[in-house]
């Protein structure tokens, strides 16, 4: 399915990831789901008087959902729209309903003041980065779409056989049509095994056909390095890889750590190996 499925619960936050997403539909030719999902209280939901409690409040969202696409249906026309409103978890439902349609992506915005990346941890967006199967866009607040040419794609050439989605990174390669930066970040070699240059390698058959480069970069923060590669070089989207045991596994169980999606302003487009 050629869809994009926005999650929304009508605040800025996540408009400001629907507009992304809509204009980047505009702009690669895919069509819109928008996603509001009521999560129950205490409640059991599966009592019926609980469902039929909350059926009115279900009806008003559906007629705000409806009042939203109309409105952007008008100003999008050359769009499709779907709507889908369900009562239950978000995260659960969100991945069943991404099982479902098999979207091209999912594209959450995060929330916060943007002083700190430890802010997000336990946010929805970010939950949905280690559970979620399909690829999600991560947009943060006040990132605006544009064009994508250039991607930033953070790799620690470490068992690539076993965990490089590579058929999601040739996908979005060719959808794009943008030059994949591959980054590896070490410092005084801590990261380098006999098997590395193997791997590297393995990496460079697997990436045949796909416009890329790679850049080797000395520092001992990750954060930091992403961070001045993405500026430098003026990349317009950040790919993660999320694996156990990886910097990026570390970095979100962390106390204490630096913003990134804030920081760079550009989205994060997370994808995992099925």
């Amino acid at each position: 399915m050629n869809t994009i499925l926005v999650p929304t619960d009508f605040s800025a936050c996540a408009d400001n990831a629907m507009m992304y997403a809509i204009q980047f539909a505009q702009a690669y030719k895919m069509e819109i789901m928008l996603l509001h999902i009521v999560q129950p209280s205490t409640v059991d939901f599966s009592n019926t008087m609980y469902i039929d409690s909350v059926a009115p409040f279900i009806a008003e969202v559906e007629a705000k959902m409806n009042a939203k696409v109309e409105a952007l249906q008008t100003e999008y026309s050359d769009i499709p729209f779907h709507t889908k409103v369900e009562l239950g978890f978000f995260l659960d439902s969100l991945k069943n309903i991404s099982d479902e349609i098999n979207p091209v992506f999912v594209a959450m915005g995060i929330s916060g003041s943007g002083t700190a990346f430890q802010k997000l941890i336990g946010s929805n967006a970010i939950v949905a980065m280690n559970t979620l199967h399909h690829p999600l866009l991560i947009v943060p607040k006040n990132t605006s779409f544009k064009p994508i040419h250039e991607l930033c794609l953070a790799c620690d050439f470490k068992n690539v056989s076993a965990t490089f989605p590579l058929l999601s990174v040739k996908a979005f390669s060719h959808l794009l049509v943008a030059k994949i930066h591959v980054l590896n970040i070490d410092f005084e070699n801590q990261n380098f095994s006999p098997s590395t240059p193997d791997e590297i390698a393995a990496f460079n058959d697997m990436m045949d056909g796909i416009d890329f480069e790679s850049h080797f970069v000395e520092n001992k923060n990750v954060e930091d390095a992403i961070d001045d590669f993405i500026e430098k070089n003026k990349m317009d989207m950040l790919v993660m890889l999320p694996k156990k045991h990886s910097f990026l596994d570390t970095l979100l169980h962390k106390k204490h750590v630096k913003e990134m999606a804030y920081h760079t302003h550009i989205p994060m487009l997370v994808l995992r190996i099925n």
